[in-house]
């Protein structure tokens, strides 16, 4: 069984939502699924290194930036180094602004930083999921569990 964090801040609930339905299309007899909100300042970096994989998400605030809770997790995050763990991301934002889910784009730069095998697809949706966001979140588990399910077998194995 693989372990998972899905960790993420949501501020009106709809990257919480995300989060939740990413957590559906786990199938829940490979992953074990450990599912937290970012409160201010409160999560430890080094906790991430007890799972698998990682799935993130975050909203965008204002016009492409990091909101608070994500920039001080940012700010932890780079004093790990997440070599061998699978990484995808995933957040809400508003198309009004230019810079629509720049937050998405910033996380996944900031975990390939710290050497995390960040997957190419992401998530981004406008404000809170609709019918046509759902094959986009089902890619993103799929995707997911894929390659965290071979990177832990490759371990296991002692091949990585």
């Amino acid at each position: 069984m693989i372990q998972v964090l899905i960790l993420y801040a949501s501020s009106t609930g709809n990257t919480e939502e995300i989060a939740d339905l990413i957590e559906k299309y786990l199938d829940p007899t490979v992953c074990e699924t450990t599912m937290e909100n970012i409160e201010m300042g409160d999560m430890d970096p080094q906790r991430l290194l007890q799972y698998d994989g990682i799935l993130f998400g975050t909203y965008t605030y204002d016009d492409g930036d990091l909101p608070f809770e994500t920039d001080i997790f940012c700010d932890t995050l780079r004093t790990v180094d997440l070599t061998g763990k699978v990484v995808g991301v995933f957040g809400s934002g508003d198309t009004a602004y230019d810079e629509f889910c720049a937050a998405v784009d910033l996380m996944k730069a900031e975990f390939k930083q710290q050497n995390a095998r960040v997957i190419q697809h992401s998530v981004k949706v406008d404000l809170s999921p609709d019918e046509e966001d759902l094959q986009s979140i089902k890619k993103l588990a799929e995707e997911f569990q894929d390659l965290t399910t071979n990177s832990a077998a490759t371990r296991k194995a002692g091949n990585f």
